[in-house]
């Protein structure tokens, strides 16, 4: 929220939710941490709850000089099984 907005006033954009009534942990909170750390690098000043929020989820100010986008996981291909070489049976003569 910009400060200068009235209290109900039009948001510059939504970063996430906090809904302490949820009952399911994954939908309580969602953040854009990417989203939030652009805003704090640029100078957005959190209130007092929403720091607290913050520091729960490990979601930090970047360092000077630090990309605020968040690294994305790498995904690895899935390791193929690996042949069963051992159960191959050579056909007995007779």
């Amino acid at each position: 929220m910009d400060s200068r907005a009235p209290r109900d006033g039009r948001s510059i954009e939504e970063l996430g939710h906090y809904d302490p009534m949820s009952r399911n942990n994954e939908t309580q909170t969602v953040l854009n941490a990417d989203r939030i750390r652009y805003w704090l690098s640029v100078g957005a000043q959190p209130s007092d709850k929403v720091a607290a929020l913050l520091r729960r989820f490990k979601i930090e100010k970047p360092a000077p000089g630090e990309h605020w986008e968040l690294p994305k996981p790498v995904a690895t291909p899935a390791a193929a099984p690996a042949p069963a070489a051992a159960e191959t049976v050579a056909p007995q003569a007779s």
